[in-house]
């Protein structure tokens, strides 16, 4: 009887180590998109769009997009063998669907977000979320009386969401063909989350986009952005952005 209780023993033991072992083992990283609440909306990215190639009349309407607050949403799907589907709409696109909203008609006005299917679960080697291919974003606008009719449309592509431990979904680069009443342009557009306000009196001010608190100078918390991101306050658009090379394109 000893005997047996001895090899039960051993067997539970066993089991035991198995079962460890299946518990232990990491889960495969998914595709993640940051989506805390920022700046008031859910999603907020800082993006900056700089134009691919220049232009011979810089002063062209479809040339002027600078940074701004571009929200991005991550949907899970339904169908078990369908890939989930990322949405991405610029502030900008939502102060004109509010400027617009008496001249058009949810029939006719298009989709102010543009989505794209995921083309995996998980990150890529190169830690990269892929989005290649997305809708278009567009708003056309009606003539009405003396007003004449407008139309925008954001046609973005190479959507690629950065995903490590260090960076979990906060940080996009993406190309953008942006066109405005028959004028178009090409950006390459990088976005880090969160949207952090850099503003003092309507001025930059540096020290607002400081990851780390200074309490000597009255800041008990930092901004918020993960400190491996270099970023500056935009002068213009008064919200802090990313600056040079980003960490994950030279050390994939």
């Amino acid at each position: 009887m000893k005997l047996k209780l001895m090899g039960l023993n051993a067997g539970v033991v066993a089991a035991a180590v198995a079962l460890g072992a299946c518990y232990t083992e990491e889960p495969e990283a998914q595709c993640a998109v940051a989506r805390a609440v920022s700046d008031g909306s859910t999603g907020s990215f800082a993006a900056t769009f700089t134009l691919k190639a220049e232009e011979a009349h810089p002063d062209r309407p479809c040339t002027q997009l600078t940074s701004e607050p571009v929200g991005l949403q991550k949907y899970f799907s339904r169908e078990p063998a369908a890939p989930d589907t990322v949405a991405i709409r610029t502030a900008r696109m939502g102060r004109l669907t509010e400027d617009f909203e008496d001249r058009v008609s949810s029939e006719s006005a298009g989709e102010p977000y543009a989505v794209g299917a995921l083309a995996s679960e998980s990150p890529g080697p190169d830690n990269f979320c892929d989005v290649p291919e997305l809708s278009v974003s567009r708003l056309d606008v009606p003539a009405a009386n003396e007003l004449p009719a407008q139309s925008f449309a954001y046609e973005w592509s190479n959507l690629r969401i950065y995903n490590t431990p260090e960076i979990p979904g906060t940080q996009f680069v993406a190309d953008l063909r942006y066109t405005e009443n028959g004028c178009s342009a090409e950006y390459s557009v990088k976005g880090i989350w969160p949207v952090v306000r850099c503003a003092t009196g309507g001025e930059p001010n540096e020290e607002l986009c400081d990851p780390y608190p200074n309490p000597d100078k009255g800041r008990l918390r930092g901004s918020g952005i993960n400190p491996l991101f270099p970023v500056k306050c935009d002068p213009v658009a008064l919200i802090c952005v990313l600056t040079g090379e980003v960490p994950s394109e030279s050390k994939p």
